[in-house]
């Protein structure tokens, strides 16, 4: 998969929501309602719908797969899941702790159903810090091979943790050795913040993966891509 751009619905009104979503359909690849707030969301229902009909997929966030898991109720997430139309699913483990063992078996059996993003980092800056490349690495071989479809590497909607460290700074180093390890097409990289957008761009070309990309950020981040912004057209000069 490549130049996918994965945006994430923090609970927009409907009458927002629609208007982005006519206007950039086209640039939206899918579309995460954000943590758990599709079971609060009262226009959740009516944005599932204007999604189908352009034809966006579309998934609950991670932390409602882990709100099911700690309920031990995962009939009840997947019952969500069939009665919504929902075709993918973001499996997770950066708050609850599972084993991986026992991850890899859920992606595996969630993967015969619908199509797995499997997120990687913890929500806590100072756990994810403590991952060392080789942790990453295990930990993305092991969802590509349980049956998912593309890794997420966790930065929260804030860009504040997973493949940012404490002090704010991008792990560029660590960013390199898993798309070299892994390949590029297998790894979205969640980058809310035009920083990251721009530095991931410059790093890996315009169809590197990008996710947690607000509704406001749709068309800016096109712009990026066409490296028609100063943040990344030095970078398309120089190559040229």
């Amino acid at each position: 998969m490549k130049s996918l751009n994965h945006i994430i619905d923090a609970s927009t009104p409907y009458s927002i929501f629609k208007a982005y979503i006519d206007s950039y359909s086209e640039y939206v690849g899918l579309l995460k309602f954000g943590w758990g707030s599709l079971l609060i969301d009262p226009e959740l229902k009516d944005k599932k719908v204007l999604l189908d009909e352009h034809k966006i997929e579309s998934t609950p966030g991670g932390t409602l797969f882990e709100y099911f898991y700690q309920k031990n109720d995962l009939e009840s997430f997947r019952k969500i899941l069939s009665d919504l139309n929902f075709k993918a699913v973001e499996l997770s483990r950066g708050t609850v702790s599972i084993s991986d063992n026992e991850y890899f078996n859920l992606i595996s059996k969630f993967s015969t159903d619908f199509k797995v993003f499997s997120e990687v980092g913890f929500k806590s800056p100072e756990l994810s810090d403590q991952m060392s490349p080789s942790d990453w690495i295990r930990s993305c071989q092991l969802s590509l091979d349980a049956g998912a479809e593309m890794v997420i590497l966790e930065a929260r909607e804030s860009g504040t943790a997973g493949i940012v460290d404490q002090d704010g700074m991008i792990k560029t180093p660590l960013l390199m050795h898993l798309v070299s390890t892994l390949g590029l097409d297998s790894i979205l990289f969640e980058a809310p913040v035009k920083s990251m957008q721009a530095h991931l761009i410059n790093l890996f070309g315009t169809d590197v993966n990008l996710g947690n990309i607000s509704l406001q950020s749709i068309l800016p981040l096109q712009a990026l891509r066409r490296r028609l912004r100063s943040d990344t057209l030095l970078t398309s000069l120089m190559s040229a």
